[in-house]
């Protein structure tokens, strides 16, 4: 099985000149205190990406907004690029903790058709997610809009297809195959701009985007099971 290697994340290309930026934070804090102020620039920088948008944030004004001194942020983040990389890793943290969730709720010891049957509750979970947290959209257009961070998002979205074909083939008792990873690498895709519009979409209700997206989606993984010789109800 090849699976796409993963990039290393410390450096990435810029967005402008070629010139390189670090995304990693420089410490992740283990006293409360430190927690606290951490979490207080993450939270900073969700409230001025709505407020601001990415143009105009800076660890200027993200310091001034989390009430601490610039030096003290450059204590955890370098620049603001990894203080938004922090966010999107945050952000799609959540996501995957909300497929393993529905996983254990609905999937778990269940007859290996359940998985189509609640592919709906699977974005609804995500969705819940990402409009629970503060910037969520707008984090995920930080991360389709930076240069750094779309290499980033690319590869979060390598690992969440690999759970998601691991889930699946251990579901239906198949092997984990360079061609299942890239049809879970398509399935994520597909969940994943189905949640964005869910979230940003005002002719249609939320409810109705997730479950035509749900619907397409559905249609997409049976017709992958049934290519792999698995006979599945179709319930189009």
């Amino acid at each position: 099985m090849a699976i796409e290697p993963e990039q290393d994340l410390q450096q990435a290309a810029a967005p402008r000149g070629g010139k390189q930026v670090e995304l990693l934070e420089k410490n992740r804090p283990q006293q409360a205190r430190a927690i606290r102020t951490y979490e207080g620039i993450l939270e900073a920088a969700s409230e001025l990406l709505i407020e601001v948008g990415l143009e105009r944030i800076s660890t200027n004004l993200i310091a001034e907004r989390a009430g601490i001194t610039v030096p003290a942020l450059y204590r955890y983040f370098p620049n603001k690029y990894s203080v938004l990389n922090a966010l999107g890793a945050r952000l799609m943290d959540r996501q995957n903790a909300a497929m393993f969730q529905w996983h254990d709720r609905y999937i778990a010891g269940q007859p290996p058709e359940r998985v189509f049957e609640c592919i709906y509750e699977l974005l609804v979970g995500q969705y819940q997610e990402t409009a629970d947290l503060t910037g969520g959209v707008q984090i995920m257009h930080v991360l389709a809009s930076i240069a750094p961070l779309q290499q980033v998002q690319n590869d979060s979205h390598w690992q969440t297809s690999e759970l998601l074909a691991r889930l699946w083939t251990n579901q239906f008792g198949v092997d984990l195959t360079d061609t299942v990873l890239k049809q879970a690498r398509v399935a994520v895709d597909i969940g994943y701009s189905t949640i964005q519009m869910a979230l940003e979409e005002t002719k249609m209700t939320p409810e109705l985007t997730l479950r035509e997206g749900a619907r397409a989606l559905r249609l997409y993984l049976e017709a992958v099971m049934r290519e792999a010789g698995i006979e599945v109800e179709n319930r189009a």
